[in-house]
């Protein structure tokens, strides 16, 4: 009789006694393999897509494209420095270098112009007010007791009265 694989014997065990009886350690050598075994799967599919892609194409359109999608990321035999300048020379705005788009200083220029914010006129703007609204109330609950015991003919704080006036006024 033939020995059992190890793929065999794990198929023979139930999976709530696994889950019962694996321990952490097992458990993650088991997942790893798994999911190792599935990337390995994935790229040889990818692999094989993209060769077929490649093959199903006549040889001077892949060439072409080819030398287009170079054309589009590859960084020329010039520098940034002398890219940047050339564009300057020119007088443009933007340029590219490596696929990516940059702004020479006209550029630049051009785009804080359309990104300034209007200036609002002046006092349309209310200015923010130093005292919070607990503060207010509680001089004007004071303000009111003072003048009402100024009425009465009692004793009050003209000095107090006058300065907490004034705050509120600032206000």
């Amino acid at each position: 009789m033939a020995k059992a694989t190890a793929a065999d014997k794990e198929k023979r065990v139930p999976k709530f006694l696994r889950k019962i009886f694996e321990s952490p350690k097992n458990k993650a050598a088991r997942l790893s393999t798994k999911s190792g075994k599935a990337n390995v799967d994935a790229t040889k599919k990818m692999y094989a897509a993209e060769s077929m892609f490649k093959s199903a194409k006549k040889a001077e359109n892949a060439i072409a494209a080819s030398k287009r999608d170079t054309a589009k990321t590859k960084i020329s035999d010039r520098s940034f420095k002398s890219t940047f300048d050339a564009a300057t020379k020119a007088g443009k705005s933007t340029f590219t270098y490596g696929g990516r788009s940059f702004m020479t200083n006209k550029g630049k220029g051009e785009n804080k112009d359309k990104m300034k914010t209007r200036i609002a006129p002046k006092g349309s703007i209310k200015k923010k007010s130093s005292l919070d609204a607990d503060t207010i109330a509680s001089y004007k609950k004071r303000i009111k007791y003072m003048k009402d015991r100024k009425a009465k003919g009692k004793n009050f704080s003209a000095k107090n009265l006058k300065e907490l006036e004034a705050k509120l006024a600032a206000n």
